[in-house]
């Protein structure tokens, strides 16, 4: 049908896609839900095609995407979903490009470590995403490294919160646990059990993400699900001596409390000392936003 899909080079036809005119889409990687394409068009510029069989396609991470594109709810630290179509057997996903990797590539590689000032601002923005998508009554249900991707741009860098495809509107109903293989990023009450998910769980992964990016592990490390399931009924993680910060430290301790009634949200995190104190606000600026640049251009090639 296609000429040269799932080669590496190849281009999918614009009679095949039929959603833009004069689109060429260039092979950029496989993943388990489908195929991406860098891509680009006269009126959109450069963004990036997710193209997936038919029974991949998920609704409800269109209507995630569909409700983060009304005006209030948009924000530059989410990616922006712009159209979709289903065809006969596929389905096609048109989203914003993210020129950089995700922040994945930070935490494993542990002989980098960023400064304080990019840390805070990616931090800020991270939460600030986490934010938006709350008041939007969408819980995002798969918050980890690998879906925060970076977008470097006229020396600033920007997260990116991607992957909806597990989003759903907050109704107050019990979750299902979707993780494959050891969740370490799940909220303890998913993982035990003891209470309905709500917007609470993304601030849990959240934490998570943010304990990796200073540390580079899990904040609770464990070989199995059940020694994780131990240690989250523990209701204990160990401070590490690379967190030295107590500001900081209080941060994480609020993101990552067991109690999902006691954990504060994104909005409360915001209004945190770790984001408010003077030191805060004199890290948080332009040049610290440029040394971010420097920062994360390391973690590019």
């Amino acid at each position: 049908r296609s000429q040269g899909r799932g080669q590496r080079g190849g281009a999918i036809e614009r009679s095949d896609i039929s959603i833009l005119p004069d689109c060429y889409l260039q092979h950029s990687g496989q993943g388990a839900y489908g195929t991406v394409y860098l891509s680009f068009n006269n009126e959109l510029g450069v963004f990036v095609a997710k193209v997936m069989r038919l029974e991949k396609f998920d609704e409800r991470e269109w209507d995630a995407a569909g409700k983060l594109n009304q005006p209030e709810f948009q924000c530059p630290f989410i990616m922006r979903y712009l159209r979709a179509k289903a065809l006969q057997t596929e389905a096609v996903i048109l989203m914003e490009y993210a020129n950089a990797k995700s922040l994945d590539s930070i935490v494993k590689d542990k002989t980098k470590n960023l400064s304080n000032g990019t840390y805070r601002a990616l931090s800020k923005q991270i939460l600030e995403g986490m934010r938006l998508i709350h008041a939007a009554g969408l819980i995002h249900r798969d918050i980890k490294a690998e879906n925060i991707m970076m977008h470097s741009s006229n020396g600033n860098t920007k997260v990116k919160i991607a992957d909806f495809r597990l989003a759903k509107f907050d109704v107050r109903t019990k979750m299902d646990i979707t993780a494959l293989g050891i969740p370490f990023n799940m909220a303890p009450e998913l993982l035990l059990g003891t209470s309905p998910g709500n917007i609470k769980v993304d601030i849990w992964s959240v934490g998570v993400v943010l304990f990796q990016l200073r540390t580079h592990e899990y904040p609770i490390q464990a070989g199995s699900i059940l020694e994780l399931t131990k240690k989250m009924e523990s209701g204990r993680i160990i401070r590490p001596a690379s967190i030295q910060d107590d500001q900081l430290w209080n941060l994480l301790t609020q993101l990552l409390e067991f109690d999902p009634d006691r954990r504060i949200s994104a909005e409360q995190a915001l209004q945190h000392p770790y984001f408010t104190s003077p030191q805060a606000q004199a890290e948080i600026s332009p040049l610290s936003r440029q040394i971010a640049q420097n920062d994360i251009s390391q973690h590019e090639s």
